[in-house]
């Protein structure tokens, strides 16, 4: 980025709001997590917000003061900020208090660090991720340049939304990307990405194919190319001499290819056992996630998630190869588990959005760098199974304020009214996935970004699920059927990762790892911005939202005893503390008991 435009970033309105929505969910995220003892309260008066304060020390000892304004909402008891942050620091020498809007997180960490009980690396290290999240948020803001998406198609909407995660403060970190790499392939601002395609050796890599796509096949290459890139592939391997049934196509992004695989793979691509033929003649466009992108040349076929060395909330966004082996496996399971349910009404058969293959290369002698650096998973495209009628929206443009500064979802909203919408969007959209967890103890991680809301004319009607490699939870003993043959994660993998499982035994781990996603991550969001822009109190809202479990579950006794063990109205539930497993030693799951909105509606209403 030229130094001028670099300046004119950082001197932006997008740079501004962008150093607030770090710092508020930054600040949100360490209160709800108990991470700050010392934080002083004062009451607003005549209705007004309460006065948030928060001490520091600056690294000269002298002390420091960070104040705002703020709320505490009925959801989970989570902290609202309603203002920008204020720095007080000393004063001026006439006795004036310097006051300051606060844009920096990393000094705003290290003046609260005295309270944090932080191992200071892994501080250091999430300093960094929350000025690279600053950073990259403004240059997509900046970007952007306040385009309105209420009215946008679904491909258009799961690349240009902007928002991230709503709680994580590191929502946008893209560790790895530079500015110019952020311009070329963030969803919000690239106009297309062109995959590398890789022919890899049978010998020389895992691989999974659904049973539904290729049940005969030896070649599943042209199942899983369009027909352009299927000719290509096979085409340039008869050229070289080469026997295509010997080779399984792996495409690679092209970040990835230049930033590791061409810097660590050139060995295998000196000996053949990778063959680089190309870029893909097919044109794809960033989702939402990055590394997933969509096929806009023929938006029915399937979508790419592909390996990168790129960290993201936190996350490195390689693809394990166990995960990769257990795609299909485990979305043919989800499959058959979901076409041999039950769904009595108001309930809609979701969509499962399968990952029907994927194929990851292993080298002969790894080295660092390499792990789970070079693998695709193939997933089924939304638009194979939209009918007449719908149309689809991604989950989290259900949360989106655009750029006029009303929800993308208001015309619906006003349309139907913020009830009946409501309580149609739980029926439709998180009433199935409770349904699965009731009927066969299976949790899905169905947080906004792997969620997808199909609609009629803005009303909800159906949802579509996806991401199942591993966002997936079950117990062998309180399944309803048999559990997917699965490959198991090597131990350095659970080692470094001990996050990473999808089986447990306990069943309210399995009813908070569903609870963590769509209630606190996801509905919680959504009763913040029904409060703000159509007058509705959070506690109407989790009331309607209760209305709706509740008769569902009148409707059906006879599984009372999996409401118990999978209680939804329980008085606390936990949820994970995504910020402080930043600055903290990674534990298996560092959760924290908090209290459960839906407790207060534990009985159904009179009828």
């Amino acid at each position: 980025m030229h130094p001028t435009e670099y300046h004119n970033l950082i001197d932006s309105r997008a740079y501004r709001q962008a150093s607030r929505r770090v710092l508020r969910q930054l600040l949100e995220a360490l209160l709800f997590e108990n991470a700050l003892p010392h934080v002083e309260w004062q009451d607003g008066q005549d209705g007004q917000d309460n006065t948030l304060t928060v001490p520091g020390l600056r690294n000269d000892g002298a002390t420091v003061t960070y104040q705002c304004q703020a709320q505490r909402t009925f959801s989970f008891g989570r902290i609202r900020v309603t203002t920008p942050l204020l720095r007080y620091s000393g004063n001026d020498g006439n006795g004036q208090t310097i006051a300051e809007e606060a844009s920096d997180p990393a000094l705003f960490l290290a003046e609260i660090a005295p309270w944090l009980n932080a191992d200071a690396a892994r501080l250091e290290q999430f300093a960094a991720e929350l000025l690279a999240t600053q950073i990259k948020d403004a240059h997509t803001l900046y970007s952007r340049s306040g385009n309105v998406l209420r009215g946008a198609d679904y491909d258009t909407l799961e690349a240009r939304l902007s928002d991230g995660h709503p709680y994580h403060p590191s929502y946008k970190s893209r560790l790895g990307f530079t500015l110019e790499d952020n311009a070329a392939y963030a969803p919000e601002i690239a106009s297309a990405v062109v995959p590398i395609l890789l022919a890899v050796r049978r010998g020389r890599c895992r691989w999974t194919v659904s049973a539904t796509l290729a049940p005969t096949s030896a070649t599943p290459a042209s199942n899983l190319l369009s027909d352009a890139d299927y000719r290509q592939f096979r085409d340039e391997l008869i050229r070289r001499g080469l026997r295509p049934e010997d080779y399984l196509p792996l495409p690679v992004h092209p970040w990835q290819w230049n930033e590791v695989i061409l810097p660590t793979c050139h060995q295998a691509l000196a000996r053949g056992e990778l063959l680089a033929l190309g870029p893909l003649l097919a044109r794809y466009l960033p989702q939402q996630s990055i590394r997933t992108l969509s096929n806009a040349s023929e938006p029915r076929q399937l979508s790419l998630k592909l390996s990168m060395n790129l960290v993201n909330t936190s996350t490195s966004r390689v693809l394990a190869p166990h995960t990769v082996q257990n795609a299909a496996p485990i979305s043919d399971w989800l499959q058959a588990l979901v076409a041999g349910t039950d769904w009595p009404s108001p309930l809609a058969r979701p969509v499962l959005l399968r990952e029907v293959a994927g194929v990851s290369f292993t080298a002969p002698a790894p080295a660092q760098g390499q792990y789970g650096a070079l693998a695709c998973i193939w997933r089924e495209s939304v638009h194979q199974h939209l009918l007449l009628n719908e149309a689809a929206v991604p989950m989290t443009a259900v949360l989106h304020i655009d750029a006029d500064g009303l929800p993308l979802i208001h015309p619906w909203v006003q349309r139907y009214g913020p009830e009946e919408w409501l309580q149609r969007l739980i029926e439709r959209a998180w009433l199935p996935v409770l349904h699965l967890l009731w009927r066969h103890g299976t949790a899905l991680e169905s947080h906004a970004q792997n969620m997808i809301l199909l609609h009629a004319d803005g009303l909800p009607s159906r949802v579509a699920l996806k991401d199942f490699h591993d966002g997936v939870r079950f117990s062998t003993a309180l399944l309803s059927g048999p559990a997917p043959a699965l490959t198991a994660a090597p131990a350095e993998h659970a080692r470094v990762n001990p996050n990473s499982f999808l089986q447990t035994s306990d069943a309210e781990e399995l009813r908070d790892f569903t609870f963590d996603a769509l209630f606190f991550v996801n509905l919680a969001e959504l009763a913040w911005l029904f409060a703000r822009f159509y007058d509705m109190p959070e506690r109407r809202f989790w009331q309607i939202t209760a209305n709706v479990l509740h008769a569902h579950q009148l409707r059906h006794p006879e599984q009372a005893a999996r409401f118990a063990l999978f209680d939804c109205f329980a008085d606390t539930v936990a949820i994970e503390l995504l910020a402080s497993r930043r600055f903290q030693p990674e534990i298996r799951l560092r959760t924290r008991l908090t209290p459960n909105p839906l407790a207060h509606f534990a009985k159904p209403p009179c009828p």
